[in-house]
C-alpha cells in the first residue's frame, strides 16, 4: 500500500504541474514536446495496467472491508468461552485491520479518480494545442485574401474620389 500511496502523491504533483497556469508559448511548446515524441501512446498502455491493478486493489479493500464488518457482526454475540481480555484484544485488532482496510480503499479509490483526470486534462491540452495550430493555419491564409480585399477596397475608394473630383471640375 505504500506503493499506492507513492503513486497517488505523484499523480497529485502531476496534477498540480498540469493546472498551473503557465504562459500559453511555453505551455504550448511543451505539449508539442510530449505529442512529438509520442509520450501519450507510451504513457497510455502503462496507465491502462496501472488502471486495472488499481481496480483490482480497489476490489480487494472493499472485501476486505465487508470480511471485517461480517465478522464484528458474528462476534456481536457475546462467546461465553471467551475472556474480556481476549475479547477486547480480538476487538481492537478488528478495528485496526477495518481501519487500515478502508484507509487502503480511499488511497486506491482516490489514485484511480486521479488518474482518469489526469487522462482527461492530458486530452484537453492535446485538443487545445490542435485547435490553436488551426487557427493560426487559418489566420495565416486569410491574411493575403484580407491584404487584397484591402488593396481592392481602396482602388475603388481612389476611383470614386476622382470621378467626383473630375465632376466638380466639369
Amino acid at each position: 500500500w505504500t506503493t499506492v500511496f507513492a503513486f497517488l502523491m505523484l499523480e497529485l504533483f502531476v496534477t498540480f504541474i498540469l493546472i498551473i497556469p503557465v504562459p500559453r508559448k511555453l505551455r504550448n511548446w511543451i505539449a508539442k514536446k510530449v505529442f512529438t515524441f509520442d509520450l501519450g501512446q507510451k504513457i497510455n498502455k502503462v496507465a491502462i495496467w496501472i488502471t486495472v491493478a488499481l481496480a483490482f486493489a480497489l476490489a480487494e479493500t472493499i472485501h476486505s472491508t465487508q470480511n471485517i464488518a461480517h465478522r464484528e457482526h458474528e462476534h456481536a454475540a457475546h462467546d461465553p468461552g471467551m475472556t474480556y481480555e481476549q475479547e477486547r484484544l480480538f476487538h481492537d485488532l478488528d478495528k485496526q485491520r477495518k481501519f487500515r482496510s478502508q484507509r487502503n480503499t480511499y488511497l486506491a479509490g482516490f489514485s484511480l479518480t486521479l488518474l482518469f483526470v489526469i487522462r482527461r486534462i492530458l486530452q484537453l491540452l492535446q485538443e487545445h494545442v490542435e485547435l490553436e495550430e488551426e487557427i493560426q493555419l487559418l489566420t495565416a491564409q486569410t491574411k493575403p485574401i484580407e491584404a487584397n480585399e484591402a488593396t481592392n477596397t481602396d482602388q475603388i475608394e481612389m476611383t470614386n474620389i476622382k470621378g467626383k473630383n473630375e465632376k466638380k471640375k466639369d
